[in-house]
């Protein structure tokens, strides 16, 4: 590839998406031997990553490397580094150096530098009015439209005008859908939900919804969004959502991989299906005999008594209540639900459950033990009596069939944002008892597979591989799609690749895409896992 002014126009348009641009980086480094912007892509990824005594060093690098506008980015990268570590005094420095070099810039390389510098100078203490001559074009950007509409809301926040702020942190989050960029799209919406949840927590739960929606969409990095999750989880409590109990299994499932998440959790308990007898501690007893007005002699208490005492009692979910009741409720929700689904599931297509079946599977971060061979019998002659009498033996395999007949309306819920007479539609919720997170990674593969070819080889292939192998290609997959926008540049895959793509047509830009979504190292993987598939 040749480095001349419009390539870097079309590097800057990328890399304006941040961390989300990772799969065309990758692509454009292993495509060029320029070793300023090598490194210049190497203090992104560093910084990407949190590494940023690793990013520092990168920049100084290309700056000392190039006298190309490269400089001035790698220079606006170390004030945002340099800031985020609290060294003010060599942020500033730079900011004075960087300042001084403005008017020698592109106006592409200004529109992601003066946005950036901008919010930056009131917190540096700097003067921004000298930059303000050469702040026009930035304002076309989306993104920039976003940041600058996320800087009136937080200045409305200090001034306690939640609800007005909440408009400006939509209006942030409209801009940000329409350019694409998921940490955008999810710090607007997180801010919405956060700040308006104590003035009107129904509203706050719209807000939560989409933001569940978009983490499983854009995201697999759990310690990147925790900070979203505590806004999600705290929202759904305040609204005594029960659909709360299946994030926090989620958070415990992905544990194992994120353990940080441990802090998330706290005293929390996630459901757990297995239970069959509890413990008579003193919290569930003094709930039942203030109920019930009995006291209860024995030190344990079944499930099926347990389910007969809330029938009794009408109890409907509230975050206060025990776990013990929480858990019952938890699971009587996931059988209604899974009656509810039966009939939908009878409407089906034959020929539509075996994708269904996959593109649940996939979604999942601990899946269901299924005997492979009986599965894939058993969804392939879709025999649906015996495939609803095989889910409703547990009540894991009852929630996987209900992620399975799930679906949501992204269009409807961003329209409920707009509705101002609080009698919120609830089309597009979900109401048949989903987890949002699940069904958009879902819709990933069901995208991904809209046209596929070979499927049923496919699946025998996919089901042979070993769980790690199914943990990463789960991803691949999933990237396919997630990083399929319009791109300046276009990425395609050579070799198996390539072949892979054809044979069970998947769409070559999107293959390339979920392949360069990986760093060259976790790419030898991916070459081994489609290898099997050819």
């Amino acid at each position: 590839m040749k480095i001349n002014n419009m390539f870097l126009k079309d590097i800057i348009d990328i890399i304006e998406y941040g961390s989300f641009s990772i799969p065309i980086v990758n692509y454009v480094e292993d495509k060029i031997d320029n070793l300023s912007l090598k490194y210049y892509f190497s203090l992104l990824k560093s910084k990407w990553k949190r590494d940023f005594n690793s990013a520092i060093k990168y920049a100084n690098k290309v700056i000392s490397t190039t006298t190309t506008i490269l400089r001035e980015l790698a220079r606006y990268e170390l004030i945002l580094i340099y800031s985020r570590m609290k060294n003010f005094d060599k942020s500033k420095e730079i900011f004075d150096l960087l300042k001084k070099n403005i008017s020698n810039l592109s106006p592409y390389a200004r529109k992601i530098i003066i946005p950036g510098l901008k919010a930056l100078a009131e917190k540096l203490n700097q003067d921004f009015e000298v930059l303000k001559c050469y702040g026009d074009s930035y304002e076309e950007s989306y993104v920039q439209k976003a940041i600058i509409e996320y800087s009136k809301a937080r200045k409305l926040l200090s001034e306690g005008k939640y609800n007005k702020a909440y408009d400006y942190f939509i209006n942030g989050f409209l801009h940000a859908k329409r350019f694409n960029h998921p940490a955008m799209i999810c710090a607007g919406l997180n801010s919405a939900t956060w700040w308006i949840r104590k003035i009107n927590k129904k509203k706050a739960l719209y807000t939560a919804n989409l933001l569940e929606y978009y983490t499983g969409y854009y995201f697999e990095d759990f310690n990147y969004i925790s900070n979203w999750l505590d806004t999600i989880i705290n929202v759904k409590q305040l609204n005594n959502d029960i659909r709360v109990l299946g994030l926090l299994k989620i958070i415990y499932n992905a544990l194992i991989t994120f353990p940080d998440l441990k802090i998330l959790l706290g005293n929390i308990q996630y459901p757990d299906f297995k239970i069959e007898e509890y413990t008579l501690n003193k919290r569930l007893y003094y709930f039942i005999y203030k109920k019930s007005k009995k006291r209860l002699r024995t030190k344990s208490l079944n499930v099926i008594d347990l389910k007969k005492f809330i029938q009794k009692y009408g109890l409907t979910y509230k975050k206060t209540y025990p776990f013990e009741i929480k858990n019952e409720l938890y699971k009587m929700h996931i059988n209604k639900t899974f009656k509810e689904n039966i009939i939908k599931f009878k409407n089906e297509k034959k020929i539509k459950i075996p994708e269904l079946f996959f593109e649940t599977y996939t979604a999942l971060i601990e899946k269901p033990y299924f005997t492979k061979s009986h599965i894939l019998r058993l969804i392939f002659k879709g025999d649906k009596d015996k495939i609803i009498k095989y889910f409703s033996s547990n009540y894991e395999k009852m929630h996987f069939f209900n992620i399975m007949m799930s679906d949501f309306s992204e269009k409807n819920l961003i329209n409920n944002l707009y509705n101002n007479n609080l009698s919120y539609s609830t089309e597009g919720m979900s109401s048949d008892g989903g987890c949002l997170y699940f069904i958009a990674r879902k819709k990933l593969i069901t995208e991904l597979f809209k046209n596929i070819k070979n499927f049923k080889e496919f699946i025998i292939y996919y089901f042979e591989l070993s769980d790690e192998e199914m943990k990463i290609f789960d991803v691949f997959l999933r990237n396919c799609v997630r990083y399929d926008i319009k791109w300046p540049i276009t990425p395609y895959p050579k070799g198996k690749i390539r072949d892979f793509a054809i044979k069970y047509s998947l769409g070559q830009k999107r293959i390339a895409l979920g392949y360069y979504s990986f760093e060259d190292d976790e790419r030898i993987l991916i070459d081994e896992i489609i290898d099997k598939f050819l």
